[in-house]
């Protein structure tokens, strides 16, 4: 079944020419004292009511299709109560927390986003095909699961992943597609067999296509014509493919979104987690795929020194000196 081997990739791309443009850079600034801002810049439709952001003018001011939002908030909790972003309609949720250990000299910060999975918004769940930890490393390559293996043992085991992968994305995305017709059934002259028929006869449908490679995206027609051995459906694709394309658009749009993540924490930054760092800031790559299998964790720890307190610590120890100085 490698045939479908990158078909979604390859759909999406193709979506990305004909729709908005989902590239996302969105800074996060956390403060010493727990505060923060989140400033969000896209050219895509990807983003939830702002009428409560700052509009900022964009640095490269020729470019007006580019909107840039920014607001502060007094904490973490209440950031990722206010999600900027949406896919299919729906607001992309998250949890977020900032711990704070003062330890004299200076103050640890350990910051963590976790983005809340979509898993349920699928009509068929990914850990159907593998366990959510090998879903969880397809799409974002954590946990490392082929750590340790030989080439061969990789190729074996990836393969069989990437079967699992691609027999999931086939069901979802030609499900979609049935489901369209099934909605709109009235419209088909002289079917085949009822309505509830054809909504029972869904997942033969699929495994029948997906078994006999049919493609998903350009032959469902197709796939009907001999799964059902008429034409019947034909006229649906010419007078609903508008239809059929949104909602199949609606269903992939959760993978278009690729955001930049940018995290700047108050001092020195420790551990960035799966972050890279570059003159003090993390970025992190954040896909809406990631959230696919599961939840999708942003964390990093970073050190602010508390200058004060060596001010401070200086002034007793020398108070301290010139009170023996004295006594002497």
């Amino acid at each position: 079944m490698l045939k479908f081997k990158y078909c979604i990739l390859a759909a999406i791309a193709a979506m990305m020419v004909t729709s908005c443009d989902k590239n996302v850079t969105m800074v996060t600034e956390i403060n010493r004292d727990g505060t923060c801002s989140r400033q969000v810049s896209t050219k895509d439709d990807c983003l939830t009511d702002y009428d409560s952001w700052q509009e900022v003018t964009p640095a490269d001011t020729s470019d007006n299709k580019t909107i840039v939002l920014r607001r502060s908030f007094e904490s973490v909790q209440e950031m990722a109560a206010n999600p900027i972003l949406k896919a299919s309609g729906k607001p992309i949720r998250s949890n977020a927390s900032l711990d704070r250990k003062f330890k004299w000299f200076y103050t640890d910060y350990t910051f963590t986003e976790t983005f809340l999975s979509w898993a349920d918004q699928f009509d068929e769940p990914l850990t159907d095909y593998m366990s959510a930890q090998e879903a969880g490393f397809m799409w974002t390559g954590y946990p490392n699961l082929v750590e340790g293996m030989t080439g061969i043992d990789m190729v074996d085991y990836l393969d069989a992943l990437q079967e699992g992968i691609e027999h999931w994305e086939y069901r979802i995305v030609t499900g979609c597609q049935l489901k369209t017709i099934a909605n709109h059934y009235e419209s088909i002259p002289n079917p085949p067999v009822s309505q509830e028929e054809f909504i029972s006869l869904k997942d033969s449908i699929m495994e029948f296509g997906y078994e006999n490679c049919y493609d998903e995206f350009e032959n469902v027609k197709g796939l009907l014509k001999d799964f059902f051995k008429s034409n019947a459906f034909s006229s649906f694709f010419k007078d609903y493919d508008k239809l059929l394309d949104s909602d199949l658009e609606n269903t992939v749009e959760l993978p278009l979104i690729k955001t930049s993540y940018i995290l700047k924490m108050p001092g020195r930054v420790i551990d960035p987690g799966c972050g890279t760092v570059s003159d003090g800031v993390i970025e992190y790559r954040f896909e809406g795929g990631f959230l696919i299998p599961g939840d999708y964790t942003i964390t990093a720890t970073s050190r602010a020194t508390n200058v004060w307190a060596f001010i401070l610590s200086a002034a007793v120890i020398l108070l301290a000196l010139l009170s023996l100085l004295y006594r002497r």
